[in-house]
């Protein structure tokens, strides 16, 4: 197989992936009569599904730079595509990077729920919590977990929206 060829495999492989993660952050986090032990768990296999997504991607991202870099080599000096397609990869990588991070507490890395107190919310610097995680944070540090600016109780703004409103 020619270094275009896998090139154009190995995006199709990140389109793939970033179509699957999409899928499991849309999937809404089901309020039935399971057990909170239950819950729990299908929140930790969502995450862990999500991180393994995630570790594969960055796997592809490097081989595609390799390709890329290969294929440059055996090309005329006036591959004009290289730069293109590098940015392009970079660009889909930051995607899915903010895909991941956008759907989880940054404190217990659970994905966010419409339901029982750990919706989206976020402090007057802007970083995004669950709504019991950063009031507990809050009242044991008084500060951002991330960036360390004083925080108190009436900061935290809860945030509707598509991530919010659909788990």
């Amino acid at each position: 197989m020619s270094s275009a060829e896998q090139v154009f495999e190995l995006l199709e492989q990140l389109e793939k992936h970033e179509e699957e993660l999409e899928r499991l952050e849309q999937e809404p986090t089901e309020e039935s009569i399971d057990s909170p032990e239950e819950q729990v768990r299908k929140l930790k296999e969502q995450h862990s599904q999500m991180m393994q997504l995630s570790t594969q991607r960055r796997h592809i991202f490097d081989q595609l730079q390799l390709e890329i870099t290969r294929w440059s080599r055996s090309q005329q000096p006036s591959f004009f595509g290289e730069h293109r397609l590098l940015t392009e990869l970079r660009t889909i990588s930051h995607r899915l990077d903010r895909l991941t991070e956008d759907s989880t507490c940054s404190i217990c890395l659970s994905p966010w729920t419409a339901e029982n107190g750990h919706h989206l919310v976020a402090l007057r610097c802007g970083h995004l919590f669950g709504r019991n995680c950063i009031h507990t944070a809050i009242r044991r540090f008084h500060r951002c977990p991330i960036c360390r600016r004083r925080a108190y109780h009436t900061d935290v703004r809860r945030i509707y929206g598509r991530g919010s409103a659909t788990q």
